[in-house]
Order: C-alpha cells, then structure tokens, then sequence
C-alpha cells in the first residue's frame, strides 16, 4: 500500500520499519491503519508505503528530522509501541535514511496491469475483486443480511459488521490474491453500487492437487433469482481458465437444499458426508461434501 500527500521534493527523510510478528490479527492491523491515519495529519509528513509478509516493511516519509521525533513522542505512537511489544512483535528494527536522489517507472497503460485483477462482465452484472472503494458496499452487504446470514454462518462478533473490518477485509482479499491463497469474487450490479452475491475461492492447493474450496451467498432481497448460478457460473470459469484450478470442492449442511440445488445445477457431485464439520450458529453441524471435477 502506498500514500503520499504531496509529491516530496527532495531532500527529504524516510524510517524504515521492519518487524517479525507472532501473530497479525485483526486489532494490529486496524491499529496500524489508525496510526497511519494518525501519521498522515502530523506536521512534516509526506507519505507512507507498507507491505505485509513473513517480514513487515512499513516505510514512513517526512520533510526533516524534526518531524519524525515529533512523531516517535506523539503520545498515542508511544502507547501503540509498548502495546505491540507485549502483543504482537517477536523483534523490529528501525533506520532513519535521507533520501537524496530517486527514480522510477510506471507503466498504468499495460494490458497486463489491467487484467491484474478479475473483473468479469456477467448478463445482469459484474463479477469482480473488490477494491477499496468498494469497502462501504461490502459494509452494507454483510450489515443488511446480517439476520439472514446468521443461521448459515459461523457466530460473528459484532465488529464483523463495521466499516472498518469491511476495510480489512478487502485489502486481506487482495493480498491472498496476489499471494495465489485464493480469489474472492462479488457479484456488483452494473453500476457497481450494491453487492449482489459473493463468492470465495479460498485455500488454493497447488502441484499435484490444484483444488480450491468455494463458499458463497447471495443477499436476501436477490434470493431465487439466479444470481448465485450467474456468480459462480462465470467465477468457475475464471478460476478454472485463468488460475488453473480443476478441483472446486464446496461443503453444506444437509437442510440446505437451496445450495444442494445449485451446486447440483452447477455440475457438483456429492463425495461423502462429514460428521460435525463445522461450528454454525453455535452449533457443530453436519455437511455433505461436493466437488466439481474438471479435470
């Protein structure tokens, strides 16, 4: 992620932060994006440029060394420091650089970026991975099905429907994207205004597997009008054809018989039944196992 408020003119200073995490959950990461809010507001400040893997890189710029030390006092950099020792870093290490020279390329016009990201044109919409903008529509989504999702779904702590977890949540899809764990894929009406159904290609195996699991659903107001089978028909395709992936396996729960009928439609074959599978509503739950084949 990268975010500048201005183009900096040079000379100017960066920190370089770089830390090993025990663990990334999801109070760090809604920590580091308030303090990044935080950052951007302080006098000096220029920009910030971050990238999550094994090792964290969070790259911070400013106009002169005082404004970094402004910053490093700031009361609420100092709490979030000592929380993150005692929480979530296994070892971090800091360098303040002067940058006085810098070059670069970009190439915004290359077809290949353009088809970077899957965004599919379907009869009645689009079929895409979320973008940040696209945050407040994701919000809306799981906030306005919340009581209709409830009996299908895992038990959801109440931050799960905030805006800020939408947030997370998209940048998350994108970076298990880009990574090959997986492609979540919405349905969006042709104004890419309102989420229609949403798809997830999750747990992508590779080598001599090359399978995904698929879970999905699709909003109360669009229920038994095919957009579910428009979804996924077209998300198939894609993850088939473009990502390689010839084992789709989809799991639900024997009383289900609206996804029973889907999948059926869809070409998915039942393979087994899985004895208390997972915990749903509280509850552990039986399911019976599906996989389309295409192979």
């Amino acid at each position: 992620m990268s975010l500048y408020n201005e183009k900096p003119s040079l000379p100017y200073y960066a920190v370089i932060f770089t830390s090993k995490l025990i663990q990334s959950d999801v109070i760090y990461k809604a920590l580091l994006d308030k303090m990044i809010d935080l950052a951007s507001m302080q006098e000096g400040f220029l920009g910030v440029e971050t990238s999550s893997d094994e090792i964290h890189i969070l790259i911070s710029y400013w106009k002169d060394l005082a404004s970094i030390k402004s910053w490093k006092e700031h009361t609420f950099h100092d709490r979030v420091q000592k929380m993150s020792k005692e929480f979530w870093f296994e070892s971090y290490d800091v360098k303040v650089v002067k940058v006085e020279r810098e070059y670069g390329f970009s190439n915004l016009d290359s077809d290949m970026l353009k088809t970077k990201f899957p965004k599919i044109a379907t009869p009645r919409g689009v079929l895409m991975l979320l973008e940040d903008r696209h945050a407040p529509l994701l919000h809306q989504y799981v906030k306005s099905n919340k009581a209709f999702f409830e009996p299908w779904e895992p038990m959801r702590h109440e931050s799960y429907y905030s805006l800020e977890t939408a947030v997370l949540r998209v940048n998350e899809m994108r970076k298990d994207f880009i990574r090959d764990k997986g492609v979540v894929l919405c349905l969006l009406n042709k104004d890419e205004t309102e989420i229609l159904a949403y798809s997830n290609y999750s747990s992508v195996v590779r080598g001599v597997f090359q399978a995904c699991y698929l879970g999905y659903s699709v909003s109360e107001k669009y229920q038994g009008q095919g957009y579910m089978k428009e979804a996924l028909t077209a998300g198939i395709k894609y993850v088939n054809e473009e990502m390689n992936i010839d084992r789709i396996m989809a799991n639900y729960m024997p009383h289900n018989e609206k996804s029973a009928r889907v999948l059926h439609s869809l070409g998915f074959e039942k393979e087994g039944k899985a004895r208390n599978y997972l915990k749903i509503a509280g509850n552990w739950e039986d399911h019976i196992m599906t996989a389309l084949i295409l192979r």
